[in-house]
């Protein structure tokens, strides 16, 4: 009979902890650009610039997606009332 511990499978557990300090890794590094002394400053504005731009993106794609599922359901409506 295996052992097994709590996590079910060694490799589970290590592709936890890998996910784990990869994470890690990248908020280090990405803490480190936005709070980084005078030059930061330029990073940081051009990092809000973007974020609004991406909420700007997301906005008009709920939007699209909203007409294309009401178009959708339409049609679907449209072939049922037909049969």
């Amino acid at each position: 009979m295996k052992n097994k511990n709590k996590y079910g499978s060694s490799g589970k557990m290590f592709g936890g902890i890998l996910l784990a300090i990869t994470i890690a890794a990248f908020s280090g590094f990405f803490l480190g650009l936005v709070f980084a002394p005078q030059s930061g400053k330029n990073f940081r504005k051009f990092l809000a610039k973007k974020f609004l731009e991406l909420v700007d993106r997301s906005k008009f794609a709920m939007i699209e997606a909203k007409v294309m599922a009401e178009e959708f359901i339409e049609k679907s409506f449209e072939k049922d009332t037909e049969n």
